[in-house]
């Protein structure tokens, strides 16, 4: 069971991780106190070899004019053979060897190592030696020390990196046990991180907020069939209780079927169609395929047009449609869709405000807005008529789907655009806006 959970352990990414990064350290800590420890021991080599060419050169000028020889500094011995007589002593043999400096290495403990420098010349062969042993027992303590420190490091490294590795990954099994948390239904789950924030912090932070997003839209999609239960369970009753009436006219009393009973029938599916084709629009709008048409659109052509198109419809209802445009802008978007935005909003005003109001329809600058004079939304449902099929109860005995606000929200949130619902002028009926972004800023 142990080792079970020691290879698991070792499994983790967190873990490997740090093993990967132990092993570049000790591969390049290796590399670089190798070539400390060859740098330091050829600096030592060529101080003594200066030492040596030095002392040489005093030797060999004596030898050559006949002079004493010069006393050899200290831990240096030198020996001059001369027509087979040799003058002064070495404690190891030498053998013939080419001029340049060598090294004696007895193998022993107790000898001493010695560097020496050899040249023959006319007047006899002149080696000249120095003892390196205390050199050799400062290589030794360097190649040591550093023996020392290295694996010092690496298990000093080696605790640190797993420990901080266990650490990691405990917040990383956060996260994912918060996740496992989430695929099984509990989308109130939200992760919290112990520790200073950092990139995990930031990971679980969009989690939060996708987890949050994804419980919202879940709640939403449930608000909504129970919207679209209700909406179609009443024209669907009377579908069915007209079929039915017809159906026993035709049966049990032998009476024919008028056109006015089918229309009535057809009406009734036609109510239920628009119904489904509004919904299917606002999904197409809330998938982002509008993004597919986006150009430059000039917001003053399009109010003017929108404006011609609806300037008869309301005047025929008894209403009024006055322009308000200030310095328009031209914006990046979908021309078809923010008109049909702005016609929504006309016909929700329209509908729901009284005879003889004035509709206002303004564009100032990137930002559009449609002002009534009817009886307006409470704030506190200012947020729920933006839900699919959600409907005041004073709504619904007026023809709609509760889907004219829901679309004007899709199409705004398509273009990244600001919504709000607010009062209308001098606090009566209700405004509308949409704010974009000018195209110069896009």
């Amino acid at each position: 069971m142990y080792l079970n959970r020691l290879r698991a352990f070792a499994r983790l990414s967190a873990v490997r991780l740090t093993l990967s990064l132990l092993l570049v350290f000790a591969v390049v800590t290796t590399f670089a106190w190798v070539g400390t420890f060859w740098l330091v021991q050829r600096e030592m080599n060529r101080l003594v070899d200066a030492r040596l060419q030095a002392q040489m050169a005093e030797v060999s000028e004596a030898v050559r004019t006949g002079q004493t020889l010069p006393q050899p500094s200290a831990n240096q011995e030198v020996i001059v053979v001369s027509n087979g007589i040799r003058t002064g002593f070495l404690p190891f043999p030498v053998p013939d060897l080419p001029d340049g400096p060598h090294n004696f290495d007895p193998g022993r403990q107790r000898d001493a190592e010695f560097r020496f420098l050899v040249r023959n010349t006319p007047d006899g062969r002149i080696i000249v030696a120095e003892n390196v042993e205390r050199h050799e027992e400062l290589r030794e303590v360097l190649a040591g020390g550093m023996q020392v420190s290295l694996f010092g490091t690496l298990i000093i490294g080696m605790l640190s990196g797993l420990w901080l590795a266990r650490r990691e990954q405990h917040r990383l099994n956060v996260i994912g046990d918060g996740l496992a948390r989430v695929a099984c239904g509990r989308l109130e789950t939200r992760i919290s991180l112990p520790g200073r924030p950092d990139d995990l912090s930031l990971l679980a932070d969009r989690i939060n907020a996708t987890t949050a997003r994804l419980e919202l839209t879940m709640e939403q999609m449930r608000v909504q069939s129970s919207n679209i239960a209700h909406d179609l369970r009443t024209p669907l009753a009377r579908l069915r209780a007209q079929v039915e009436t017809n159906l026993i006219d035709l049966t049990e009393k032998n009476r024919a079927v008028r056109a006015d009973d089918l229309e009535a029938a057809i009406e009734q599916i036609d109510h239920i169609s628009e119904t489904f084709n509004a919904l299917l629009r606002l999904a197409r709008i809330e998938s982002g395929a509008g993004k597919v048409a986006f150009g430059p659109v000039d917001l003053d052509a399009l109010v003017k047009q929108v404006a011609e198109t609806f300037g008869p419809v309301i005047e025929d209802g008894g209403q009024t449609l006055r322009l308000d445009i200030e310095n328009p802008e031209r914006i990046v978007g979908d021309h078809d869709l923010i008109v049909q935005m702005i016609a929504n909003l006309i016909q929700n005003a329209m509908r729901y405000g009284p005879s003889g109001q004035e509709i206002t329809l303004g564009v100032h600058g990137a930002h559009i807005f449609v002002s009534d004079q009817g009886p307006g939304i409470p704030f506190a449902q200012r947020e729920k008529v933006l839900q699919p099929l959600f409907q005041l109860e004073n709504a619904r005995q007026n023809v709609g789907f509760g889907l004219g606000l829901s679309i004007v929200q899709a199409i705004s949130a398509l273009h990244e655009a600001q919504l709000s619902l607010t009062d209308g002028p001098k606090g009566r009926g209700l405004t509308v806006s949409v704010r974009f972004s000018k195209l110069t800023k896009m």
